[in-house]
């Protein structure tokens, strides 16, 4: 890994170490184990419902007494991003809009 200089005398060809390291990946890496991967859809899943319900608890509920499994569920719960809540906002509104209502 080379460094710039500062040096505006003559050329240099070399770059910066910082410049030229990658960008962290956007996305974080996919859980290998479809065990603990179905947890983490579960905390997903269930911190969706809590935000559509409109009754999000302070912590985290308790989900397995393994802690490897309680930690990839959190994992997922703590995912979900405003845009997830508003995407299944409006997929809960269209699904209501669909079915008509029986009375």
């Amino acid at each position: 890994m080379a460094f710039v200089t500062h040096n505006t005398s003559r050329k240099c060809q070399s770059r910066s170490g910082v410049n030229s390291m990658p960008i962290a990946n956007a996305q974080p890496k996919r859980i290998q184990s479809r065990v603990y991967r179905q947890c983490a859809k579960d905390g997903f899943n269930a911190r969706i419902k809590a935000e559509l319900s409109g009754n999000v608890p302070n912590v985290v509920p308790l989900y397995s007494h393994s802690l490897t499994r309680q930690s990839y569920f959190e994992q997922g719960w703590h995912a979900v991003t405003h845009l997830h809540v508003l995407k299944a906002r409006e997929q809960h509104k269209a699904q209501a809009m669909a079915v008509p209502n029986e009375q």
